[in-house]
């Protein structure tokens, strides 16, 4: 995929040369620690949520689930060994009440507002990245619209508001991390809407062409050729993005906000103590992706990016 190599490249030294998650540099906090697997879009059963707003732009139709505001717990607790460092500490947030996106914004949705389709995975390919441009991930116009940028989605979003007359806009990472959580109905799940990932993510151990298991383990991170073995299996299993709500809803009836796209949320970046950061200027943005490990696909799991930056696992869900 795009910057394949240098994801190679780093992932090999972090490992090798730390044994860790642990990974500083924020170009790699998410997406940059990869495998992959497989499994077919089965259909989820629907769950209908108790308040929700359906729209339709130019005959495409999607809806917006009301989220009941109140205060929680923001970030991972000390005693979790997973989390990284800026996750951290927990603290307690409130958001006010809103509406957020039952699913992330599909191919279609963006096609009907933007007149384009950016999405890497469109069925058609593309060169733009590598070799993989050649297979063959087949056509789906409600999988997730991935391969654009912040400011993209924010031209996306005022054209869409044009549309409706609605103020539709990029959810904060506090309402983002809120709703993942299952808000006031939350059962403290690792994941959003289960501890058991399979459930209700395409990540990348179920996403590709076969279905793997967790390839990480702290006794081999040291042995080369191990590492090695797997960067080949990364290459060759073809990850991907799936239709949305193809997996279960969490607490919320919100689909897919643990894996398939990294969802861009408004906030710029920022560090929970305060403390100074060089990344300031990037933009949050939050779930994981079928390219990314279960730890980075946890609910409190945070990434972040340059506002023009895309790529094929980067996407949006609107709030309003």
């Amino acid at each position: 995929m795009k910057k394949f190599n240098l994801l190679i490249l780093i992932l090999l030294v972090a490992l090798i040369a730390d044994g860790t998650w642990q990974v500083a540099n924020a170009r790699t906090r998410k997406r940059k620690a990869t495998t992959s697997t497989s499994q077919k879009s089965a259909p989820a059963p629907v769950v209908k949520p108790d308040s929700a707003l359906t729209f339709t732009v130019n005959g495409v139709s999607f809806t917006m689930v009301f989220v009941e505001g109140g205060t929680f717990t923001m970030g991972a607790a000390a005693s979790d060994k997973q989390a990284c460092d800026w996750e951290k500490p927990a603290h307690k947030v409130t958001v006010s009440s809103f509406f957020i996106g039952q699913t992330e914004v599909t191919q279609e949705l963006w096609q009907a507002v933007m007149g384009y389709n950016p999405s890497y995975f469109n069925g058609k390919g593309n060169s733009i990245y590598n070799s993989d441009h050649d297979y063959n991930y087949g056509t789906d116009m409600q999988r997730p619209l991935e391969n654009a940028s912040w400011d993209d989605c924010q031209e996306f979003i005022r054209k869409l508001n044009q549309l409706t007359g609605k103020n539709f806009r990029l959810p904060t990472e506090a309402e983002w991390e809120y709703a993942a959580r299952g808000g006031n109905r939350s059962r403290g799940y690792t994941y959003s809407g289960s501890n058991n990932i399979n459930e209700v993510a395409w990540y990348c151990c179920n996403s590709g062409d076969k279905r793997l298991s967790e390839w990480y383990n702290e006794k081999s991170v040291n042995d080369e050729a191990y590492v090695y073995r797997i960067i080949e299996r990364m290459e060759n299993n073809h990850c991907r993005t799936h239709r949305v709500a193809s997996k279960k809803p969490n607490e919320l009836a919100l689909y897919d906000m643990s894996g398939n796209v990294w969802e861009w949320c408004q906030d710029n970046w920022y560090n929970y103590d305060g403390s100074y950061t060089e990344y300031g200027s990037f933009r949050v943005n939050r779930g994981g992706s079928c390219n990314s490990p279960a730890r980075i696909s946890r609910a409190t799991l945070r990434g972040d990016d340059e506002s023009g930056y895309r790529d094929y696992d980067i996407g949006l869900r609107l709030a309003l």
